[in-house]
């Protein structure tokens, strides 16, 4: 899959431009920021990753989660949704241009990959399941039509999202997470690229507890802060930028986080596909050199129709690539 499938970068200078002036909005208010521990296992020690736009990246001394701290308070960043330019503009513009290629190239892939991991874990009859942060709604959509559940519900915070997903007859709960009431019993809960966001990681995986039944399944996708583009680019990257990203797992810390909450994790994997491609698409712009780097000028620009596929397929198998895909289950309830 080639990164122009599923992404449109026609209008890339009006998205850095809005992603600019909501960045200066929320600096005005530092006034409102708080220092946390590290989203994955807790602990206060932690150093310096780097500092961006702004804003600091601090790398934990226990597990090596990297996180922004001081960040916006739980408010604050909720006023920051609320009213974010580039957010709107993403919701109106961006997603239902691209829905199409991302229909095609990835949610529906990713619902067939979430079905078969529902065989083959047992999540048993499939009575409901949630699409937690569901964005424009597309990929509730398509499990209700493939997945064979007798009820999905999106739940999503965002007004503009959550008429998204109303106009595609979706059953929608206009709510953040640990806000959402009257739903449990889920047998199937998904959070696609939702956990790097928010302010407090765990206990969005809390309510996630809560909305599951015992046995249910809790499929969810986020960056990989040790993944190949990532650990290359770091600052450099467009997926390294704050307030959109707060919290970068890797799979033991994203691991460690999912069973200190009590969840069982069954399956970590990095499934990604664009790694090799987004690290070249820095070096022919000229903000990543490797003139003085043999293999990766080798890899990335001299032969790289050649050996980027066949790379690229390596990082995935081998849990180097920066799209993590976790699966955990709640335990059943002992006798």
């Amino acid at each position: 899959m080639k990164e122009s499938a599923i992404r449109d970068y026609d209008d890339i200078e009006i998205r850095r431009e809005n992603y600019r002036r909501d960045q200066e909005a929320l600096l005005r208010h530092k006034d409102r920021f708080v220092a946390v521990a590290c989203p994955a296992c807790a602990a206060d020690a932690s150093s310096l990753f780097y500092r961006r736009d702004g804003f600091e990246f601090r790398e934990c001394a226990g597990c090596g989660t990297v996180y922004v701290s001081p960040r916006p308070s739980e408010a604050l960043l909720a006023e920051h949704y609320r009213t974010s330019i580039s957010e709107r503009y993403w919701s109106e513009v961006v997603y239902p241009r691209s829905e199409e290629g991302r229909m095609r190239h990835l949610v529906e892939p990713r619902v067939k990959a979430i079905l078969s991991l529902c065989d083959r874990f047992g999540t048993g009859e499939r009575g409901l399941a949630v699409d937690v942060g569901a964005g424009p709604g597309t990929f509730a959509a398509v499990l209700r039509e493939q997945g064979g559940f007798g009820r999905v519900v999106a739940v999503e915070p965002s007004p503009v999202n959550a008429a998204f997903c109303r106009k595609k007859g979706l059953e929608v709960v206009e709510a953040p997470l640990d806000e959402v009431r009257g739903l449990s019993d889920a047998d199937l809960v998904v959070s696609i690229e939702c956990l790097e966001h928010v302010f407090d990681p765990a206990a969005s995986v809390r309510a996630v507890c809560g909305l599951l039944r015992p046995g249910g399944l809790f499929v969810l996708t986020v960056p990989n802060i040790r993944g190949f583009d990532l650990l290359l680019l770091r600052d450099r990257s467009d997926n390294t930028t704050a307030p959109d990203h707060l919290n970068y797992f890797h799979p033991e810390s994203l691991g460690r986080l999912l069973e200190r909450l009590g969840l069982e994790v069954l399956s970590l994997s990095t499934p990604g596909k664009l790694d090799v491609e987004l690290v070249r698409s820095k070096v022919l712009e000229g903000l990543f050199r490797v003139d003085d780097q043999p293999f990766l000028k080798r890899l990335l620009v001299d032969d790289y129709e050649t050996l980027g596929p066949s790379f690229q397929e390596w990082l995935a198998a081998n849990g180097l690539s920066s799209h993590l895909f976790a699966v955990a289950r709640k335990p059943l309830l002992r006798p």
